[in-house]
């Protein structure tokens, strides 16, 4: 009977201690438990809720719980406030929005385009003008025939031969006129052209000494000639310009081409022998070659808009005179190659 009463009391014991960790559990005092008694519920039969449900609803505006410990409630501070806006609203933004946009897109398409000032845009069609001459404004709006500059030119000059031989021929004369064409292809830099109609003049003055033999005569033994010719031909010149400051000062260099049209010579011949002179006329007995090449350098000035002035030398590379077909003996051997040199003006059109 002694064994069964202390198996009896250990059972009563171990029954006890089960129902003090359910109590424990039931009321929240074990940590970590997390459950909170029901706040909606007033009386000895409440049960327990968790602490999210346990939260205040959103519709009580003037609750205030906070929750201690051991499950007791006490009013203290508000429950804060969701942050989360409410799906049906937001829906309903997205939705609003949208139209919005819509009917933005919409009046933008039918609003007309307005040009805008950002010119670094790469879609930006809109012209943006700076300051620019006449020139560079129809070369960049209509092509490059339209910057291109056209006009008349006249010039006066003179010539000298130089080469073997070259000592008897003086200084002669020449006048020019003709038409230009100019292509500007940068600020500083153009091509231009030209067509010139030329008349150039030539003079020569030979004299030959003879040792007279066999007389008493004093006086001198000699031929003189006197002879000239005339030129008429078209030139055209490819001149190369650079231009240095903006007050239109510039520099060219290019190749001339004659052309010869027509010519004529004429030599009087004075032979004087024994004391007997004698005098004769000969008539394009001085021929001169049909093409003449040369190289050019032009220096001048940009007055103003309508008028230029130059400064122009050209040296020809090819013998003034046909050797095949000359007929003066005093000449068969010459090599002549022409310097020119003309003051020109040139008026724009």
């Amino acid at each position: 009977m002694k064994t069964f009463s202390l198996s009896n009391r250990f059972a009563i014991a171990i029954l006890a201690g089960s129902l003090a960790v359910a109590n424990a559990f039931a009321q929240g005092d074990f940590e970590g438990s997390g459950e909170v008694p029901d706040p909606n519920c007033v009386g000895d039969g409440c049960g327990y809720v968790s602490a999210d449900q346990a939260a205040p609803n959103e519709d009580e505006d003037n609750a205030n719980y906070s929750y201690s410990d051991n499950g007791a409630t006490t009013e203290e501070e508000p429950w804060p406030t969701s942050t989360e806006e409410p799906q049906a609203d937001t829906t309903a933004n997205t939705t609003a929005s949208a139209t919005a946009t819509d009917t933005d897109s919409e009046e933008e398409d039918e609003a007309p385009e307005v040009a805008t000032t950002n010119i670094d845009e790469e879609d930006d069609v809109t012209p943006h003008y700076i300051e620019e001459n006449a020139a560079d404004y129809r070369a960049r709006k209509e092509g490059f025939s339209k910057g291109m500059q056209f006009g008349v030119r006249a010039q006066v000059g003179i010539n000298k031969n130089l080469g073997s031989k070259a000592s008897d021929w003086n200084i002669g004369p020449e006048l020019g006129a003709g038409i230009m064409a100019k292509l500007p292809l940068a600020r500083s830099f153009a091509v231009s052209t030209e067509l010139n109609f030329s008349f150039r003049h030539y003079g020569y003055e030979g004299k030959s000494e003879y040792k007279q033999i066999d007389t008493d005569s004093d006086e001198k033994t000699y031929s003189k000639n006197d002879a000239t010719i005339n030129e008429m031909l078209f030139e055209i010149p490819v001149i190369a310009q650079f231009v240095f400051d903006e007050d239109g000062f510039f520099i060219g260099v290019g190749a001339n081409l004659g052309l010869k049209m027509s010519g004529d010579s004429e030599n009087e011949q004075t032979i004087n022998f024994a004391g007997t002179r004698m005098k004769e006329t000969r008539s394009n007995t001085i021929p001169t070659v049909g093409v003449e090449v040369g190289a050019l350098l032009d220096v001048g000035c940009a007055i103003n808009r309508w008028l230029v002035l130059d400064l122009r030398v050209i040296q020809n590379f090819t013998n003034l005179l046909d050797l095949d077909l000359i007929a003066e003996s005093s000449l068969m051997h010459s090599k002549l190659y022409t310097m020119h040199v003309g003051f020109g003006a040139t008026f724009l059109l």
